[in-house]
């Protein structure tokens, strides 16, 4: 297996893979970004991360690294920790669902924020002014779109009621 081009194939299918996504504040201002380094032991490694913002401005991502001596690919899972494949559309098929999920986990951040906000003494309409500077996020993917926005709202009041 050619590791230059194992590593073109991955990188052409991540990029057709987050083309509906990128750059949407709903998907943090998805992007993609590659670093390389000697690992010495492991020789030249690659690491594609696919990057992004939850409201507030904190950045997250996605890595894969490519040890191009094995012709690997490992990726880090909550799940299973790390995993390691030679397979190009293996590792298409765990990243897929984990970009399709960005909307959900910045709506689990706002969710967060609203709840450690109510504990701490806010008011639902207190919270309001508080998730409205979101919006106006210096970084793109750290805004909220006006759905979030509805969607956090209206979990405040529901929380408020049910704590």
């Amino acid at each position: 297996m050619n590791a230059e081009k194992e590593l073109g194939r991955l990188w052409e299918a991540l990029q057709e893979l987050i083309k509906p996504y990128a750059g949407k504040v709903e998907y943090g201002n998805l992007r993609s970004q590659i670093s390389e380094w000697d690992d010495g032991d492991e020789g030249a490694i690659t690491n594609i991360a696919l990057v992004y913002e939850t409201p507030g401005g904190s950045t997250d991502q996605i890595n894969i690294s490519f040890c191009h001596r094995r012709v690997r690919f490992v990726l880090i899972e909550d799940s299973v920790g790390e995993y390691e494949t030679s397979s190009v559309s293996e590792v298409i098929d765990r990243i897929r669902p984990r970009v399709q999920n960005i909307p959900e986990k910045r709506q689990e951040t706002l969710k967060s924020e609203i709840r450690r906000l109510l504990e701490g003494g806010s008011s639902p309409t207190g919270i309001f002014p508080q998730i409205n500077r979101i919006m106006q996020s210096e970084f793109k993917g750290g805004t909220i779109t006006h759905l979030e926005l509805r969607d956090a709202m209206m979990y405040a009041v529901e929380y408020a009621r049910g704590s």
